[in-house]
């Protein structure tokens, strides 16, 4: 079978159909990943068939920024809501014209892409492909259909299929939030699958960095904010100067395009590097301080581990709400990350075994839940049925 899937050129977005993605290669199965330039590289370096389509996450950013120039203005947890039109919208506008022709010579039977890729249900209704959406985080709640929808209806009209965003919702969309952590209510998407989340790939040749390998101790403070909010002003500083002093090692994580020198000399505790793999890190891990990414937040609890939660943008002030409703973390609000805010943060995360407890019960769940070799022979069946 050939199974394409489709992504936005953020590694946030394709690093959670990865494991899918792999589980269908190792079947047999014809696998081809589509997404900007830059990622279409980085996965071809991992061993995946890529297509570049569409613009680079760069250039569709920049285009967001000028396109909201009064962004600072609107508050951070409704910038998803706009993000969802000027940035995911316009980019998927772009994609499809990559996308479509390539797809209809390629002619795959089964097409999954991430939540808001938008281009890739085009693709799969030119062809006739099986469609299947794939969840990122949080499932988005009914009241997320109306943004979502106008958003798709936006990039399908362009293709004569205006009411193709009906059957993206009535599709399958893999679930990969672990029910613990769900907020209460109806979803967007109509037809959930449950899917196990995983904490990250790891192939043979991926190593820590030297220094990271290095720390004598298991009670390591992982600090990261993801790959596109790490220049968020003063925020590392704050969680440096919070964690001096307690019996932490650190590994923190400043982004491929950041300068692990920007902190100045740091104590052979401290260690600052642009990129380590999550996968491998996790393990050796006690607590983990991050912008509340998706990715990040469920690799943690893979780990069962407990988590500080700094939210700058789009869905993460989602995550950190329903992570600290499950008693499993603890969130500081922009405007609250002091030094003495996280430092009481994390020794209370530390010293207060209920949030180990309760990390360890989404863990469970995170295990509960069907693996991809499963839900993959259950989306092939479906799609062969549908050919």
């Amino acid at each position: 079978m050939r199974i394409l899937f489709s992504g936005c050129p953020g590694y946030g977005h394709l690093y959670p159909m990865l494991p899918l993605a792999r589980a269908a290669t190792r079947a047999g199965h014809d696998v081809a990943i589509a997404t900007g330039p830059e990622l279409a590289a980085h996965l071809a370096g991992r061993g995946y068939q890529t297509w570049a389509v569409g613009p680079t996450f760069a250039e569709s950013w920049d285009e967001r920024n000028a396109a909201l120039p009064d962004l600072e203005t609107v508050p951070p947890d409704r910038h998803l809501t706009l993000d969802i039109g000027v940035l995911f919208g316009a980019s998927a506008v772009k994609r499809a014209v990559d996308l479509v022709p390539r797809a209809e010579e390629w002619r795959p039977d089964l097409v999954i892409h991430e939540m808001i890729e938008f281009a890739a249900p085009i693709a799969a209704h030119r062809t006739g492909a099986a469609h299947v959406t794939h969840g990122l985080g949080v499932p988005p709640p009914a009241s997320m259909r109306d943004a979502l929808g106008s958003a798709m209806a936006e990039v399908y009209a362009r293709w004569h299929a205006p009411d193709l965003a009906d059957t993206v919702f009535a599709d399958p969309y893999l679930d990969i939030w672990p029910p613990a952590l769900r907020p209460e209510g109806g979803l967007a998407f109509t037809d959930p699958v449950p899917l196990r989340t995983y904490p990250g790939e790891v192939l043979p040749t991926d190593r820590l960095p030297d220094a990271v390998a290095a720390l004598p101790t298991a009670d390591v403070a992982y600090l990261t904010l993801g790959t596109i909010f790490h220049t968020a002003p003063g925020v590392f500083e704050a969680c440096l100067a919070g964690l001096r002093g307690l019996p932490l090692d650190v590994v923190v994580t400043v982004g491929h395009d950041g300068d692990p020198d920007r902190f100045g000399p740091q104590p052979p505790s401290v260690v600052v590097e642009r990129y380590v793999p999550q996968a491998l890190l996790l393990p050796r891990c006690r607590v983990v301080i991050s912008h509340g990414g998706a990715g990040t937040v469920l690799g943690a609890f893979a780990h069962g581990l407990p988590q500080l939660i700094i939210p700058q943008a789009a869905d993460q002030f989602l995550n950190a709400a329903v992570a600290e409703a499950a008693g499993a973390a603890i969130t500081l609000m922009p405007g609250t990350v002091a030094p003495e805010a996280v430092r009481e943060a994390v020794r209370r995360l530390l010293d207060e075994p209920r949030f180990a407890v309760a990390a360890r019960a989404v863990r469970a769940d995170i295990e509960a839940s069907p693996g991809v070799d499963a839900v993959l022979d259950t989306l092939t069946r479906s799609a062969c049925r549908q050919g």
